[in-house]
């Protein structure tokens, strides 16, 4: 079963099914150009979880740049948040063109789902849990929609028939349908395809092909990986409250049972050498573990660190550190500093 996001509801044949895709004869003069469909900062309070799959052999998985982060099928692009606790406060989804709304979905839970869970909602065809089905043919380009999925329960703002301009807020991000973590899936299709927005090509034409950047914003471009997330702890973590948005505590005590470094990576890739370091306040390395991804992952967490049992550590700046190492980019480096006091 793909991880965190399935696109069942996205189908091509089911939109088909239901009429409401239909096919141009040209594209537009101008290509459109669309927003990031969150209010978010990209590298910041938002991320790329994963891109189009661009390979359309089966059980082969390949996005834009023919890497893998993607999973089998998907017809869209994950943008994630930090944590539910950015969902319950709220984080906007914005209308990526102007346009008018076909079609919506609001009721579906965001409730973390047990497996058991996640086969019911596809078996409902209720994938895309609370979404906003949104057709630009009044913006010019004729055979162009655009899908929002996995929305917050009661938060979609629109409804069918409904005008909206490029930044109005459709709803909220959500964790509803087929999700493992709060997230908007975004879906171009034009012309009866899916339509990789970084590239302009259709899905079914492979990877590393180019016609056109379709995003309005210049900077929004490829991130192979991203450390999205970490801090430290007096005891192992549990991700499981990571996940909901335990803040991280601010100070430590000398007098600590334990000193934990954790780290919240998205776009892991098999074969991925990271490295977790704890350093102490003269720069003295107090702990190191070394990695080897076994898997590509979506989203990744680890953890390094060493109980105290009754020693005391010295005062000062502590500093996690995160280094990925990958053939063919720069070592990706991010560091985390804890004040003990």
């Amino acid at each position: 079963m793909p991880p965190f996001c399935f696109n069942g509801l996205m189908k091509i044949r089911i939109l088909l099914a239901l009429g409401l895709l239909w096919t141009a004869n040209a594209y537009a003069a101008e290509p459109p150009r669309f927003l990031l469909p969150l209010d978010c900062v990209m590298g910041e309070t938002c991320w790329a979880a994963n891109y189009v799959d661009m390979d359309p052999k089966p059980d082969s998985v390949r996005d834009f740049t023919c890497g893998p982060r993607s999973f089998e099928a998907h017809q869209g692009t994950d943008f994630a948040v930090r944590s539910r606790a950015e969902m319950h406060k709220g984080v906007n989804v914005l209308a990526a063109l102007d346009g008018t709304v076909l079609r919506v979905r609001d009721g579906e839970t965001d409730t973390e789902k047990a497996p058991a869970d996640l086969e019911k909602i596809h078996a409902e065809n209720k994938d895309c849990g609370n979404g906003v089905y949104v057709d630009h043919a009044k913006a010019g380009f004729k055979g162009l929609t655009t899908l929002y999925c996995h929305m917050k329960q009661g938060s979609v703002k629109v409804k069918a028939g409904d005008a909206v301009k490029a930044g109005d807020v459709l709803g909220q991000v959500g964790q509803s349908g087929f999700a493992e973590f709060p997230h908007v899936h975004f879906s171009i299709i034009w012309e009866g395809a899916v339509v990789d927005p970084f590239t302009g090509v259709n899905s079914s034409d492979g990877c590393g092909g180019f016609k056109r950047k379709l995003w309005k914003d210049a900077g929004m471009t490829y991130t192979p990986i991203s450390i999205y997330d970490g801090g430290f702890r007096a005891a192992p973590p549990d991700f499981e409250v990571i996940k909901a948005g335990d803040s991280a505590p601010k100070t430590l005590s000398p007098a600590s049972e334990a000193l934990v470094f954790w780290t919240g990576l998205f776009g892991v890739r098999e074969g991925d050498q990271i490295a977790l370091t704890i350093t102490d306040p003269n720069g003295v390395e107090f702990i190191r573990r070394d990695i080897t991804q076994d898997v590509t992952r979506a989203r990744q967490f680890y953890f390094t660190g060493r109980e105290l049992k009754g020693r005391t550590i010295p005062a000062g700046k502590w500093t996690g550190k995160v280094l990925l190492h990958r053939a063919g980019i720069t070592d990706q480096i991010r560091e985390f500093d804890i004040t003990v006091q």
